[in-house]
């Protein structure tokens, strides 16, 4: 049996909650980043700058490990710095990387400047051939077709059992199904 490990970085809690049903479906440890400074001005500055004032050292030995699926969040376009320090110090202990993200944008935006399809190609640029997958969990999926523009009530919105249904779920399936080839 392939071993995996969930690691995870997350700010409002939607992140936390995807890798927990991610860690659950797979039967697998999860760990959080832990940046040494938790400041998100810092931390938009830093995805924007590419400076960081870094990560605790995660306690897991990643070569343990045949895949890491890596889950954060996703901010006005670009790679947080905690998911990039995570990569720039452990991308030569991943075996196989997938990563997910519960993000502001959407499919229809996904390569704009703010889209997440940006942040996928980083992370490939970063991580290389151990990089398998990539896969975005709009959070604007839960909301009703109607209430998709409001961006207070995007922001607003977080990942829960009660909402973590229909497309959203079938994306999740899909995707854990993707993991586990």
């Amino acid at each position: 049996m392939e071993k995996s490990i969930v690691i995870y970085y997350s700010n409002t809690g939607s992140n936390k909650y995807l890798a927990d049903k991610i860690a659950n479906s797979l039967n697998c440890p999860m760990e959080a980043i832990r940046p040494r400074v938790k400041n998100f001005g810092l931390m938009l500055m830093g995805g924007w700058t590419k400076i960081s004032l870094g990560n605790h050292p995660i306690k897991s030995d990643l070569t343990q490990f045949d895949r890491v699926i890596l889950v954060g969040p996703i901010w006005t376009g670009q790679l947080i710095s905690p998911l990039r320090n995570f990569l720039k110090k452990y991308k030569q202990q991943i075996n196989e990387l997938h990563f997910a993200t519960c993000c502001g944008s959407y499919d229809e935006i996904k390569d704009d400047k703010f889209g997440y399809g940006r942040v996928f190609d980083k992370i490939k640029a970063l991580v290389g051939d151990a990089n398998i997958h990539c896969e975005a969990f709009p959070i604007v999926m839960v909301l009703p077709e109607d209430k998709r523009e409001d961006s207070e009530l995007v922001m607003a919105t977080r990942l829960n059992d009660e909402n973590f249904t229909g497309a959203i779920e079938e994306r999740f399936e899909n995707f854990i199904e993707e993991v586990t080839m």
